[in-house]
């Protein structure tokens, strides 16, 4: 395993050598969501329901805060 930080401690005359080391790892199995009749992978579409548009683009995408019932701050 690969160390992560090199450094020591020092109280006066003695020098201890400490090494970090990363201890935990991601291991995991992650799932796909399929369409049970033909075996396809689930997309979810992003939908504007106030101007009824079926896909809105990533690039039409913004991020904003809700600071009274449907009114927002955009960041």
């Amino acid at each position: 395993m690969a160390v992560a930080h090199k450094g020591a401690i020092s109280f006066g005359l003695v020098h201890i050598p400490v090494n970090l080391y990363v201890a935990a790892e991601r291991t995991g199995i992650t799932f796909n969501q399929l369409h049970k009749e033909c075996m396809g992978r689930i997309r979810y579409k992003k939908s504007c329901p106030t101007c009824n548009l079926d896909e809105v683009s990533k690039d039409d995408v913004v991020k904003g805060y809700e600071y009274e019932k449907n009114k927002y701050i955009v960041i």
